[in-house]
């Protein structure tokens, strides 16, 4: 109470200063008043600007810093506790019920990633049931699914959703409802351009497209054209990647880059390297965001009677693009795309229904394969297209990829 009445006496005294200050010139004060206004709210931004540029600032390094002068002496905390879930927050009894949401079935690395996801919700005692719903590269279909699996967390048949966002913005304000309704939500393998998330789970595409392209240019001596292969417009993965790719290549003005979506089809990417092939027969090398595209180029330069050895290649850890690389002694490079977002994710929403807090960003380095090294990954009794960093078993993905 003392220390009140003094911080009350203080506050009083300044303020009658203050009102003694201004009484004896009025108007001319007005002006200077303003004028100090002015130059506070510019100190205010300069000092908003320095503080925004400091917390994009790396303040540790995990090569180097202890994890005990991390935690005490450069305040790591401060990056994982903001905006996550308290302890105790979501728990609920088991069993659980769980919902997961997957971008588009029918391609290797999709039927992978339910394969792993499935695998993990079996072994689990806690959960019981697992409602899957394929958006079809659909976003109207995938919030479709979101609104439905929103319905029957209200109707208390479901307890969480897991999610691979197909597009970044316009799935914003239905994953923003459902968070805000205290629908525990787990982002995976795709992000979306919103807070509201429990949690977020993937490897660094950024990285992926960075890691082969640098190889590429290097390979390169920096010059040359590229035929650049793209997955599907708009869609997060391929904006990481090809961002990546891009910002490395467009430091090199020598590299000339021919640039299409394939939409990570291998009969997209096959039509559309003839008819790139055509147009430009003086290429010089391959960049590909997906596998199962290179797989397809590769298959296509073989028909035309192009010798793929002589076309230097950077592109994903596909089975058979490894495979192929092997066999025509292709100079490559494989950034990797693990599938085991959607088995994590699994685990995080167990955790997060115990009651446990989970990390906002749970991120996973990018491998990446030169090809001479390519003999120690390929796997020559799985399915082509399947990616190399699966625990699944060559028998299990041979059942699930026909």
């Amino acid at each position: 109470m003392k220390k009140l009445k003094l911080a009350l006496t203080a506050l009083l005294v300044v303020t009658v200063i203050s009102l003694f200050a201004i009484l004896p010139g009025c108007a001319g004060t007005a002006e200077e008043t303003a004028s100090e206004a002015e130059e506070s709210q510019e100190e205010e931004a300069a000092e908003a600007e320095e503080a925004a540029t400091t917390m994009g600032e790396v303040r540790y390094n995990l090569d180097n810093d202890t994890a005990y002068n991390i935690a005490l002496g450069l305040g790591s905390w401060q990056d994982w506790w903001n905006n996550t879930p308290e302890i105790g927050q979501y728990t609920k009894e088991p069993p659980y019920k769980i919902g997961f949401i997957t971008s588009w079935r029918g391609n290797p690395w999709q039927e992978t990633t339910i394969a792993e996801f499935n695998r993990e919700v079996e072994r689990s005692p806690l959960i019981t049931e697992a409602v899957h719903m394929d958006s079809a590269a659909d976003v109207n279909a995938q919030i479709s699914n979101l609104e439905a699996m929103f319905t029957m967390w209200e109707e208390g048949e479901l307890d969480g959703i897991i999610v691979d966002p197909l597009d970044p913005m316009a799935l914003k304000d239905t994953i923003e409802k459902i968070y805000d309704a205290g629908c525990p939500i787990i982002l995976f393998n795709d992000s979306a351009d919103t807070t509201k998330y429990n949690s977020f789970v993937s490897n660094d595409p950024w990285s992926f497209g960075v890691l082969s392209a640098e190889w590429l240019a290097e390979y390169m001596d920096y010059k040359g054209k590229i035929l650049f292969f793209r997955g599907v417009k708009g869609y997060p993965i391929d904006n990481g990647r090809s961002g990546g790719a891009l910002s490395v290549f467009e430091q090199y003005p020598d590299m000339e880059l021919i640039i299409e979506y394939a939409e990570w089809s291998a009969d997209v990417a096959k039509t559309k390297f003839m008819d790139m092939q055509a147009a430009h027969p003086d290429f010089d090398a391959v960049y590909s965001v997906g596998g199962q595209m290179s797989l397809a180029i590769i298959d296509a330069m073989l028909e035309l009677g192009l010798d793929p050895g002589e076309y230097p290649h950077a592109s994903e850890d596909n089975n058979g693009f490894l495979q192929r690389c092997i066999e025509y002694d292709i100079p490559a490079y494989a950034s990797a795309h693990p599938s085991i977002s959607s088995a994590i994710s699994v685990v995080l929403m167990e955790m997060l229904l115990q009651g446990y807090p989970v990390p906002k960003l749970y991120l996973f380095s990018t491998p990446g394969i030169p090809s001479e090294e390519f003999e120690n990954y390929a796997r020559p009794d799985a399915p082509e297209g399947i990616f190399i960093f699966t625990p699944l078993d060559d028998e299990t993905l041979n059942e699930i990829i026909k």
